[in-house]
């Protein structure tokens, strides 16, 4: 039986997150990769893509995030999450775009060119009412060029 509650899956995600990352730190990845991992490795990577298409933002966020901030994590592997989150960098709601832009902004630290297609996003939210996105967009900008 699925689970139907969002924050159910939220908490799965998390957890998800959590296992993936000490697979890598423990090295059972041997080095070549999440998705060319261990068994745990290869589900849990794609139960977290699959949660990225979820009807909940709050679920697909979560995924979002989670793939983000994986150790170890290839570039193309960031493609999807990073194409989910540009989608929220719309939202009506400020609360949502502010942690979007937070997630992107980290993100460009280490991989500012899988950031930079969300560049034209990051123009108009240079101008948004509150301070504190159109900074971040200015901050991450700058970071990816």
């Amino acid at each position: 039986k699925a689970l139907r509650s969002p924050l159910a899956l939220v908490c799965l995600v998390r957890y998800t997150s959590k296992l993936l990352h000490d697979e890598v730190v423990s090295g059972r990845t041997s080095g070549v990769g999440i998705q060319n991992g261990s068994q745990i490795c290869r589900t849990g990577f794609q139960f977290l893509e699959s949660s990225l298409q979820h009807k909940s933002h709050m679920v697909a966020f979560e995924a979002s995030r989670a793939i983000c901030f994986l150790p170890g994590v290839e570039p193309q592997d960031l493609t999807a999450a990073i194409n989910t989150l540009s989608r929220f960098l719309t939202s009506p709601k400020p609360t949502t775009r502010f942690a979007t832009m937070k997630t992107l902004a980290a993100v460009a630290v280490n991989n500012p060119r899988a950031v930079s297609k969300c560049n034209e996003e990051f123009e108009k939210l240079m101008n948004d009412n509150h301070k504190s996105i159109s900074t971040l967009a200015i901050t991450t900008l700058l970071k990816t060029g």
